[in-house]
């Protein structure tokens, strides 16, 4: 069948292995869940080489490397005030003809300006470049307790860097002052170069659409408003661009086009949670949201995803569940296309099935075997996930610890037994003047536009909303005796 085949799928999952029992080369299943030129996840299924992005270093250090990749920065980050300090004297001195005495005075209010309490302070955008990010630096190289966050936080910053893949935006040509000037032209001229290939990932089309607009309108703003939000825009971007690709591999969801976000509800965290409160019934832990049942199985979701795409030979882009229906749906099931499916049914179920029975960890065995004889590409594609969900190893529910280690940091939080989004005074007040875009804006239809980023609030959510905006002064009413509220928020 032209453009559809088993070709890739065997390529990528069987492949030449020694048995560590025997030294016997012999074919095994390489156990992936993303193998294409686009990955789906920022995460992986070991634990210790580095899944976890680090909760406890704050935003900025990949925010920093996210602003290197996109102006292609070789510059080195700034980890300690002694190490600008040979380069900056040299540079004052033969480019700007300092003496010495200015040299040393110079060098002076750099490290009283760019340090607070040994950390690096950012006051200009371009200062992102010299952000590290944690646990990178010399005194870190030999600490085994903090290498595995060392790829965690990269692959959060390749992520972001997908979410602005190909968007027309020139983050370099905010305007510098002259301190700003002369300290980028000490450190960091010259230092455009190439970088080297990094993963890219697979991001909802709407979702890169609003963070285009976003990012222009955020970089409109005064610069000190630029340097405290990006970072906490780029992190909002990637949780929700994380959880709305997650709720649409939740087979809950596959009937639902993925042109828009699929609603989800937070609250506040200022309120009191509750049984029956909305945030806990159609927030994070809902059937077609994220309940445990499906995170502790959303690597084999993932795996199942990646080996349809892979049986697509031509088509480079990651494709959702929704796409694959409709590409099936354009296709005819004849003998050619059951002989394919059915070949990589037997094939993973045999390997998987092998590769568990080696495993002294695994129970086994760990689900039993199954005649293959399917009749539809709809029976294919829930036979297959089916196989990846009972045939799954049981360490794997470990990879959902990297998605908690992210939302965690801002809008996740565990209240007594309920799961729950949040969003605490900072994040409201960023998404208000986001979505708002500096427009006075009825509150109702406040709320439409957080409905158009998958976010839902409550009748009580949305009163706490309107006391915390009236309790800054920033709702106004059309006239004394109008029931019109308007909201306008200027960072």
């Amino acid at each position: 069948m032209i453009g559809f085949s088993e070709t890739n799928f065997l390529r990528e999952y069987i492949k030449p292995k020694k048995d560590k029992k025997t030294g016997v080369v012999k074919d095994k299943l390489e156990d992936n869940f993303q193998t294409g030129k686009q990955k789906l996840l920022p995460f992986t299924l070991n634990p210790i080489s580095g899944c976890v992005y680090d909760g406890t270093c704050g935003l900025n250090g990949v925010a920093g490397e996210f602003y290197r990749i996109m102006i292609q920065s070789s510059v080195e980050p700034i980890y300690t005030v002694q190490d600008t300090e040979d380069t900056l004297r040299k540079e004052l001195s033969d480019k700007f003809m300092m003496s010495v005495d200015d040299v040393e005075r110079f060098i002076e209010v750099f490290n009283d300006v760019m340090f607070e309490n040994e950390t690096l302070n950012v006051i200009d955008l371009s200062f992102f470049s010299f952000v590290p990010m944690k646990y990178f630096s010399r005194s870190y190289e030999k600490d085994k307790r903090v290498n595995k966050y060392k790829s965690g936080q990269p692959k959060i910053a390749d992520y972001y860097a997908s979410i602005a893949e190909n968007m027309n935006v020139d983050f370099a040509t905010k305007e510098k002052d002259l301190f700003c000037e002369v300290v980028n032209e000490c450190l960091q001229k010259d230092s455009i170069v190439g970088r080297s290939e990094r993963d890219r990932y697979f991001i909802l089309p709407f979702v890169k659409q609003q963070f285009s607009e976003d990012i222009k309108w955020l970089l409109k703003q005064n610069n000190n408003v630029i340097v405290k939000y990006l970072p906490l825009m780029l992190y909002f971007y990637a949780s929700y661009s994380i959880m709305q690709t997650l709720m649409f591999m939740n087979k809950a969801n596959w009937q639902y086009s993925t042109d828009k976000p699929r609603p989800i509800t937070f609250m506040l965290s200022s309120e009191r949670a509750s049984e029956g409160q909305a945030a806990v019934k159609r927030g994070w832990a809902a059937a077609d949201h994220f309940p445990e049942t499906f995170l502790n199985k959303m690597s084999a979701y993932a795996q199942a995803l990646d080996i349809l795409n892979s049986m697509f030979v031509d088509e480079e882009q990651l494709m959702t569940f929704q796409e694959i229906f409709e590409r099936f749906g354009e296709m005819e099931f004849d003998d050619g296309a059951k002989n394919i499916c059915e070949k990589v049914l037997n094939t993973y179920q045999d390997y998987k099935y092998e590769l568990l029975d080696d495993r002294n960890t695994e129970p086994h065995p760990i689900a039993e075997k199954k005649e293959i004889n399917i009749n539809s590409f709809e029976e294919f594609v829930d036979l297959l996930l089916n196989r990846c969900l009972t045939y799954q190893s049981v360490d794997y529910p470990r990879m959902k610890v990297a998605l908690y280690s992210l939302v965690s940091i801002k809008l996740f939080e565990k209240r007594r037994d309920y799961s729950v989004l949040v969003l605490d005074d900072e994040m409201l007040l960023l998404l208000v003047a986001m979505i708002a875009k500096d427009e006075r804006l009825r509150m109702e239809d406040l709320f439409k536009r957080f409905r158009e980023y998958g976010i839902e609030f409550s009748f009580q959510t949305k009163n706490a909303i309107g006391d915390y905006l009236q309790k800054l002064n920033l709702l106004e009413r059309k006239s004394d005796s109008g029931e019109a509220q308007y909201v306008r928020v200027v960072l």
